[in-house]
């Protein structure tokens, strides 16, 4: 009888340490996926900011140009037309892309997606082809700048 009472007791505690386990587990893995959301949630939030830092640069860039093109004619003012154009579309783009990634941001946040894990897998990729993206975007700009720095040197030279 005393052996039997053990047994129980020794059943009852294997039960209750596996079933706390799995919720310790659990517990944890949430605690994890809850750091690696809010992570992924600071990174969209640098990108719009950086996209903000874009859209400003175009259009000063733009407006530079647009400034630097009153008095100017034949070929000098065509370069500097191509420019500020230039500065106007990659504004336009970069508008856009924060609106994407804005989206994205929304979509990020809905329960639907939290509980789908491959859901989360391609909004991750998304997330990695934003950042990549706002990468080309701000090099782009600073191509952009230079070359506008560029004509200003030889408008100067002339």
């Amino acid at each position: 009888m005393k052996t039997l009472k053990s047994m129980m007791a020794l059943t009852v505690l294997m039960t209750l340490l596996v079933a706390m386990n799995p919720s310790a587990h659990a517990q944890q893995m949430g605690q994890q996926q809850q750091k690696m959301m809010q992570q992924h949630a600071n990174q969209m939030q640098d990108m719009v900011q950086r996209m903000n830092g874009i859209m400003d640069r175009a259009h000063k860039l733009s407006q530079n140009m647009n400034q630097q093109m009153q008095g100017k004619q034949g070929q000098m003012m065509e370069q500097h037309r191509h420019m500020q154009r230039l500065g106007e579309s990659v504004g336009t783009m970069a508008e856009q892309m924060k609106k994407t990634m804005e989206g994205c941001d929304q979509m990020r946040q809905d329960r639907t997606f939290l509980h789908d894990r491959e859901m989360r897998q391609d909004m991750d990729r998304i997330r990695e082809h934003m950042g990549s993206m706002t990468d080309n975007m701000e090099e782009t700009l600073q191509i952009m700048e230079r070359m506008t720095k560029r004509l200003g040197q030889h408008q100067a030279g002339k």
